[in-house]
């Protein structure tokens, strides 16, 4: 069976704002209530994982209790929000605005006209969220508009002067075909196209795929209007279309094995709902698709990740002047994939971090990864103990370091774990690879501890820590669990940022300084080109990533693990 997943599948931009908002203030709620104004979004699973984090829902304003308040991505009724602001001038209440910014441009449009006395028709559904919230900002009245039949009904005194605007998440199709009637008929029209620019990319790219594919799955919440909108679109061409929530709810007696299906997924849908999906359809298949499919999901990441660690060592040891050889970067690879491969099976909370269909993987090919893991492990340990007794001490110390990180310890009365330190993951992982990497070659070889030395263990240390964090900044957008052992957690979204593009703006200022210090030795421009990259490209891939493309599976994608390769093009010069 081949399955092909929608590039758009899962949250949209406006819904992940929305989510991060939400995890961030149920870790700094200074021990008060954490609430959203009615569900944030459209999916019961999502709502059930914020749930468990302590989030809960008030379903009126008059319900909100004292603490802190998160808007939810629809927006609400201006006087809702009004009353809200009245409780937080009297310290009451805090709140935290996760209106989608796409919303927001909506009621500014009504705003803008509804004053001058334009009549509001609203083209969405009734009594969605959106919806209503559009109409309290409409001073000269409104409607909700679902279909043209709604619109022939329409006054003459209606359309004598009218604004026009769309539910963000209305059909593209509907809202020309209603939109041309009312222009038509209207003696004065303002038409507001405010579909957001993710609902109709979903839409085309739903009409595309079922066009090409044997079956398609529609994945998400069964009262999120967008999701409805994909299933309509896809039923359209005549294709069996199964609209599920999760992955326990597919008829499976429907397939082959044969079948090409696409999986659509709504804007409220998250990512590890789409990939259970994948999971299950997957496994009825056969053939080197599936193979492909479990190489790339049991070996994709850590390979990269390795690979990339291997060559960043060799990069290193040229800069330093260290000898060149092949044992070092091995050792350096191999344990990556080691402690990647091993961490899962160590985690005392079981495998489902990563959401259910990684956990069903790690489960089902646990043998398999477990040997895989443990020949990593033999590997890195021979060739530890082949480049000396300090070498073999170091790495075991950093092997059982990774192993036990995860794990509670009872002294005395007390349970200790690394984990339980707040921002400890990300330490550890970069202090792991800069001690693997360079600080032990450099004390088995002899070298001089000059300021190179430390800031080569900068360099590793700094690009290990944004790798780590800005993969956090992904499973968070997924809408994964992830505790205050990350910074995203303990900080919150923005401050990490900050700490990231300090930590990378210092490591270009000091390497380029140091470069230029040693400019009569090797190649300075070729090398301060590289280090120049090796910082600025963290950089570029969040403002690229995190910022534009922010829908599904992006439009393309670079790995962040990049710039480890770029520090390996140090060996060339």
């Amino acid at each position: 069976m081949k399955v092909i997943v929608a590039k758009t599948a899962g949250f949209c931009w406006g819904v992940k704002r929305a989510m991060d908002a939400v995890l961030e203030a149920s870790v700094r709620n200074d021990g008060r209530v954490v609430q959203t104004l009615g569900p944030l979004i459209h999916n019961p699973q999502a709502l059930d994982l914020i749930g468990k984090r302590g989030v809960a829902v008030a379903e009126a304003p008059d319900k909100v209790q004292n603490g802190t308040v998160v808007i939810r991505a629809h927006g609400i009724p201006i006087q809702d929000l009004r009353g809200l602001k009245e409780r937080q001038a009297r310290g009451e209440l805090k709140i935290v605005n996760a209106t989608c910014p796409e919303v927001a441009k909506v009621h500014h449009k009504i705003k803008k006209w509804s004053p001058k006395g334009y009549f509001t028709v609203i083209l969405g559904s009734h009594g969605h969220a959106e919806s209503v919230a559009h109409r309290s900002f409409a001073e000269s009245g409104s409607v909700i508009v679902s279909n043209l039949a709604e619109a022939e009904a329409l006054t003459d005194e209606q359309l004598r002067k009218v604004l026009v605007v769309a539910q963000t998440t209305f059909t593209v199709k509907d809202y020309h075909v209603i939109s041309d009637y009312i222009r038509n008929r209207a003696g004065e029209a303002v038409l507001e196209n405010t579909i957001c620019e993710d609902t109709w990319m979903r839409q085309d790219e739903a009409g595309e795929l079922a066009r090409t594919v044997d079956v398609v799955i529609v994945v998400g919440g069964k009262a999120s209007s967008n999701t409805k909108h994909l299933a309509e679109l896809a039923q359209h061409y005549g294709k069996p279309v199964q609209y599920v929530e999760t992955a326990s709810e597919l008829d499976l007696g429907g397939f082959t094995g044969q079948e090409t299906v696409g999986v659509l997924a709504g804007a409220s849908t998250p990512t590890w709902l789409v990939d259970e999906v994948v999971d299950v359809l997957e496994q009825l298949g056969d053939g080197p698709s599936r193979w492909r499919s479990f190489l790339q999901g049991a070996y994709g990441s850590s390979s990269l990740m390795a690979v990339g660690a291997g060559l960043m060592t060799l990069g290193v040891h040229r800069w330093l002047g260290l000898p060149l050889g092949w044992r070092y970067p091995v050792l350096t690879a191999a344990y990556v994939v080691a402690m990647y491969l091993l961490s899962p099976f160590l985690d005392p909370l079981g495998l489902g971090a990563k959401g259910p269909a990684r956990a069903r993987f790690l489960e089902r090919h646990r043998n398999v990864l477990l040997i895989s893991a443990t020949a990593a492990l033999v590997i890195t340990l021979g060739l530890a103990a082949s480049l000396g007794v300090k070498v073999l001490t170091v790495v075991l110390g950093a092997s059982l370091v990774g192993a036990a990180y995860k794990r509670r310890f009872r002294v005395g009365h007390r349970e200790i774990s690394l984990r339980s330190i707040p921002g400890s993951k990300d330490v550890v992982v970069s202090l792991a690879l800069a001690t693997v990497a360079v600080i032990t070659p450099v004390w088995q070889e002899g070298r001089t501890w000059d300021l190179r030395a430390f800031a080569a263990v900068f360099l590793v240390g700094v690009l290990a820590f944004v790798r780590t964090v800005i993969y956090e900044f992904r499973d968070m957008q997924n809408d994964q669990i992830v505790g205050k052992e990350t910074l995203p957690i303990l900080l919150g979204k923005r401050a990490t940022k900050v700490v990231l593009i300090a930590l990378l703006g210092t490591l270009l200022a000091g390497t380029l300084w140091l470069t230029y210090e040693n400019r009569s030795q090797g190649h300075p421009l070729a090398v301060a080109l590289v280090l120049v990259t090796c910082a600025a490209y963290p950089v570029l891939y969040l403002w690229l990533y995190h910022e534009r493309f922010t829908t599904g599976k992006n439009r393309f994608e670079l790995s962040v693990d990049f710039s480890f390769y770029l520090v390996g093009l140090l060996a060339l010069v």
